[in-house]
């Protein structure tokens, strides 16, 4: 009797242990979700992703804080960030604050330019009204070691350049249009 019960204590602990070890599994693989790429059968969700980082980046009323914004733009945000870029950000947003609030965006075309980056036709939406036209095309990234996709700093540079051109000639902005990353990156 007592070897009877003894086996069915080990058979109980084991499917337990198995139980708990199984459930560590799918809290683990939660935590390291991954963006969907953009290709295959995650190319939709890849999409709606990328539709979703601009419409936090660009819509005033819904995203209004640089916090709400910062997760969704390139290099303002873990796991790289470039401190002059998000000064760059700051002093825009301060500068246009009133046309922010009442801006949104008008996602019209993703296309998949790679499983981790994306080009994106858009319209900004000023006071209700999609504007054709001002907006230059944009792109996105998902970010290595980020688990969201990303309005591209380059896209980011070029719709601030619409309000102050100035920004394309020197800082992060210019090493970005050159191809660089911004020489003040700071990893995570």
């Amino acid at each position: 009797m007592r070897r009877r019960a003894g086996i069915l204590l080990i058979a109980t602990l084991t499917a337990g242990a198995l139980v708990v070890g199984t459930a560590g599994d799918s809290i683990a693989a939660v935590k390291k979700a991954k963006a969907p790429a953009c290709k295959g059968k995650t190319k939709k969700k890849a999409i709606a992703a990328i539709e979703d980082a601009y419409f936090h980046f660009l819509d005033g009323e819904t995203n209004p804080t640089f916090e709400d914004k910062a997760p969704y733009i390139q290099y303002m945000s873990p796991p790289e960030e470039s401190p002059a870029l998000i000064a760059l950000y700051q002093e825009s947003s301060a500068a246009n604050e009133a046309a922010a609030s009442t801006t949104s965006v008008q996602v019209n075309e993703v296309t998949c330019a790679g499983k981790n980056s994306a080009d994106v036709l858009y319209d900004l939406v000023l006071g209700g009204s999609p504007a054709p036209g001002i907006a230059p095309p944009g792109t996105a990234i998902l970010e290595k070691g980020s688990k969201t996709w990303k309005v591209t700093a380059l896209a980011f540079c070029d719709l601030t350049a619409l309000g102050n051109a100035s920004v394309l000639e020197s800082g992060p902005c210019s090493e970005i249009l050159s191809g660089s990353e911004p020489s003040d990156l700071e990893s995570a």
